[in-house]
């Protein structure tokens, strides 16, 4: 990630998050307020898989002064932020002790969604993962590239990894990604994304 060595990051990264738990956002019965416009669990401008659980609202946007200007980041204007131009995505599954505390809530995450791009509710989507602001390095939100699989597709090339209903922190993986140099990473924060490259590291 960006910038995550440096304390200042850091520190703007957590107080990000902390003014939306204080926000107590919710939509559709989904905790925005645990959601996070930067993601720290990849590196930054790595592609990364998500599981769309709600669209946020135009008012909901601009109301909240940190997504607003997250949103702002990507060079939008104003009169371009309508219904859907964000969404929160799971990228754990599924279950905890408490719905709240579960991973697929604590651990979602905001993601920008240009006006050329469809996204509906339960959609599997790629994302380029963004970064806080950090030196001259300015900040940039987390944005979906394009729909990887469409809900309802029984039969999709898409799953929650392992297939074990049971787990609790399973990821998002595709039969393709080992073909288009998606790697694994393990440990605490497992996932498959797939690296940046020299182009997109530093974006």
């Amino acid at each position: 990630m960006i910038g995550e060595s440096a304390p200042c990051a850091r520190k703007q990264y957590r107080l990000k998050r902390v003014i939306f738990l204080v926000g107590g956002f919710l939509v559709a019965g989904t905790s925005f307020a645990q959601s996070r416009v930067y993601e720290d669990f990849v590196p930054a401008g790595s592609l990364h898989l998500g599981q769309v659980m709600t669209a946020a609202k135009r008012d909901d946007i601009v109301r909240i002064k940190p997504l607003y200007e997250s949103v702002k980041t990507t060079g939008i204007s104003d009169a371009d932020i309508v219904d859907g131009t964000v969404v929160a995505v799971r990228i754990f599954c599924c279950g905890g002790i408490t719905k709240e505390s579960s991973s697929e809530i604590s651990n979602s995450l905001f993601l920008y969604v240009a006006k050329d791009v469809e996204v509906g509710i339960g959609d599997i989507v790629e994302f380029r993962v963004g970064h806080v602001a950090a030196g001259g390095t300015p900040a940039l939100i987390n944005s979906v590239t394009r729909v990887a699989q469409k809900s309802g597709k029984d039969e999709g090339t898409c799953w929650w990894d392992p297939k074990n209903d049971r787990l609790w922190l399973r990821v998002l993986y595709c039969d393709w990604m080992p073909a288009e140099g998606w790697i694994k990473q393990g440990g605490v924060s497992p996932a498959w994304f797939k690296p940046p490259s020299p182009e997109t590291a530093g974006k």
